[in-house]
């Protein structure tokens, strides 16, 4: 990526994040960059453009992380820790998650993208349960689907609770990821076995 579409992109997510997706238009981002309204036109032409390469930055980070989790053995505590950094990245990407639907209404485009990547999402979750199973960390179903509604629940965890925490929670950046980490891992707590549930409380207390 060239220097002045990544200056462009820096400068919108900033925007998005403090004032709102909906609050901020391409001629005011290009007045906050101090370029031509076709300048930045000839970059990004269309808002959904910028959204898109904002969520390109995001979602190449988080391969990143997933590639740097895949080659470490599984644990609770690497769980715990991939999980703080994935909610981090989500915060720094916050208007995606705060505007959910109006973004997915506006552009189409991303909302194929956000679906496809949903699946992705679901089948990296499905993984790891079969490697927490395989290593005595959680149970077996059940019931048949039983996964699958975890799976479901996580989804809409996801991508609903930095709106969430905008509402409810002034805490620090810091405290607000390691609290809703802990909310995530606690969707396990019901599987788990004793050794993975002291693991989870000791994380936890920390």
């Amino acid at each position: 990526m060239d220097k002045i579409k990544e200056k462009i992109l820096i400068k919108a997510l900033d925007l998005y994040n403090e004032k709102g997706f909906n609050k901020v238009s391409i001629r005011g981002l290009s007045k906050e960059l101090r370029i031509s309204h076709s300048n930045l036109l000839y970059h990004f032409p269309t808002q959904e453009d910028i959204v898109l390469g904002l969520h390109e930055m995001l979602f190449e980070k988080a391969i990143k992380l997933n590639g740097q989790i895949l080659r470490k053995p599984f644990s609770i505590e690497m769980f715990f820790e991939s999980t703080i950094k994935g909610f981090s990245i989500v915060y720094e990407f916050r208007f995606l998650f705060v505007d959910f639907h109006s973004i997915c209404k506006l552009f189409p485009r991303l909302k194929a993208i956000l679906i496809s990547v949903a699946e992705v999402r679901a089948s990296m979750y499905f993984g790891l349960i079969d490697e927490m199973i395989t290593r005595n960390i959680i149970r077996e179903k059940e019931y048949e689907n039983e996964y699958c509604n975890l799976i479901e629940l996580i989804k809409i965890f996801s991508d609903n609770w930095v709106s969430s925490a905008m509402v409810y929670d002034d805490s620090t950046e810091e405290k607000l990821i390691r609290r809703y980490t802990i909310l995530l891992l606690s969707f396990f707590y019901p599987y788990m076995y004793s050794d993975a549930k002291e693991k989870f409380h000791m994380l936890v207390n920390q």
